[in-house]
């Protein structure tokens, strides 16, 4: 048994054994082009013989930031330690990058990854809400709506954020789909320039429409009070646009969650994890 980086050739060998990891499926075979053509990316596969067993994918969001992603072991070799061997030939080339923390998240009902990671001496660093928001699906409210934010929002957005409730309890990360990193400055110049730096009377957030009816989100500034309004200006903006669905990543804090659940969105609790390579 030894731990290589991934071909392009191993790719109907993982499909093959991981297609049926979820109820829906799986996203990793689909995924592995695209970490192979990333250079920040590096892909490892398990193999034993001729047999690939394992595969998991380390990443470097930032210059000293790595994220570990996709790990999935073959339902005929788990229980061997595989995973825990792959994360840590992960977590060695990320401390060849110049990384100084590596993080990774699991859905907390997924107890048996909970129990490996922080078996390897991962901590629980924070919680993040999932939840998705249906716009078509609710009737129409007398919301402000979204408008693009200037950049001259940037200073007051950010020093809203960075000395919140969100920004605290999230460790100063921003959610990028599934990918967590520390936020900066430059997330919301970037943002602006690209046209998903939203405002309203209720606040900021970062939106980008990531399907032709799908958009995400990762980091919004609000308050207590004014994030259920917000959120109703993001569902009325969706609604204006055709968007069937906005997926939104946050940090679990109790009155996010129930302004979540005030529009109609249940959130799922994702853990996020790191450790030092």
């Amino acid at each position: 048994m030894e731990v290589r980086e991934a071909r392009a050739e191993d790719i109907p060998l993982v499909a093959a054994w991981t297609k049926d990891t979820f109820d829906w499926g799986d996203y990793v075979a689909d995924r592995i082009p695209v970490w192979l053509d990333e250079p920040e990316s590096h892909t490892l596969v398990c193999v034993e013989g001729d047999d690939v067993i394992g595969i998991a994918n380390t990443v470097m969001l930032s210059p000293g930031e790595a994220w570990l992603e996709g790990a999935r072991v073959h339902p005929d070799h788990r229980r061997r330690g595989i995973g825990s061997l792959m994360n840590r030939a992960g977590l060695d080339w990320a401390a060849s990058q110049g990384a100084r923390v590596a993080r990774l998240a699991t859905e907390e009902e997924n107890t048996g990854a909970r129990r490996q990671v922080e078996s390897m001496g991962y901590r629980h660093t924070s919680t993040w809400a999932y939840a998705e928001l249906a716009p078509m699906q609710r009737s129409p409210l007398a919301a402000t709506g979204l408008q693009p934010a200037p950049s001259a929002d940037i200073d007051a957005a950010w020093m809203s954020w960075i000395s919140g409730d969100l920004s605290r309890t999230g460790r100063e990360m921003i959610a990028l789909g599934w990918r967590w990193r520390t936020a900066t400055p430059d997330d919301l110049r970037t943002a602006v320039s690209e046209q998903r730096f939203w405002q309203s009377p209720s606040g900021w957030v970062i939106l980008a429409q990531t399907e032709r009816t799908v958009a995400t989100s990762g980091w919004l500034a609000t308050t207590p009070d004014a994030a259920p309004d917000l959120l109703e200006d993001i569902i009325t903006t969706a609604r204006e646009t055709g968007l069937e669905e906005v997926s939104l990543r946050v940090p679990w804090t109790p009155w996010m969650v129930e302004a979540l659940a005030r529009v109609g969105a249940d959130s799922e609790p994702i853990r996020v994890y790191s450790i030092r390579p």
